[in-house]
C-alpha cells in the first residue's frame, strides 16, 4: 500500500487541517472522505474541480490528478514513460474543462469516465502503488 498527498484547493484552513497541507489519502475510507469533502466544496459550481497527488514522501514523479464532478471525472498520470489519460467515450471529441484551485485545466472530453471508476483507479494505485489493471489509461496524444 502507498500513502497519497492530495493537493486540493489550497486555501489556508480549507482542508482537513490548519494552512495549506496536504491530504493524506492511505486508505479507502480517507479516499471516500477526500472524494465527499471535494464534492461537498464545489457543490454549486459549473466547473468541476481536480485534485493533484503524489505518492507520500516522493518528489517527482509519478503526478495523478483526478477530476472530481458528481457523476464524472478523470485520471491522467504521469510517469517516466510519459503521460496517460482514463479512456472514456473515445468518439466524444474537443475538450472538458475542470478547476484546479482557480485554474482552468483543460483534458480531452474522451477522457471522462464514471465516477466510480474514478474512485476504483485511485484505490486500486492505494492498494498496490501502480496504475489500475482494471482501468485502463491511454497515451496522452498531442
Amino acid at each position: 500500500m502507498v500513502a497519497l498527498e492530495v493537493w486540493f484547493d489550497q486555501v489556508p484552513e480549507n482542508d482537513f487541517g490548519p494552512g495549506d497541507p496536504a491530504i493524506i489519502v492511505d486508505n479507502l475510507a480517507s479516499l471516500d472522505k477526500l472524494i465527499e469533502h471535494v464534492l461537498t466544496v464545489t457543490a454549486g459550481r459549473q466547473v468541476p474541480a481536480v485534485v493533484q497527488a503524489n505518492i507520500l514522501g516522493a518528489s517527482g514523479l509519478p503526478i495523478i490528478e483526478a477530476g472530481i464532478s458528481h457523476d464524472r471525472g478523470f485520471i491522467s498520470y504521469t510517469d517516466r514513460s510519459g503521460g496517460f489519460y482514463s479512456i472514456g467515450d473515445t468518439s466524444r471529441s474537443g475538450d472538458a474543462v475542470y478547476d484546479y484551485m482557480g485554474n482552468e485545466h483543460v483534458v480531452p472530453a474522451s477522457a471522462e469516465i464514471p465516477l466510480s471508476e474514478v474512485r476504483q483507479w485511485l484505490a486500486e494505485f492505494i492498494a498496490t502503488g501502480g496504475p489500475s489493471a482494471t482501468v485502463p489509461l491511454a497515451p496522452e496524444v498531442g
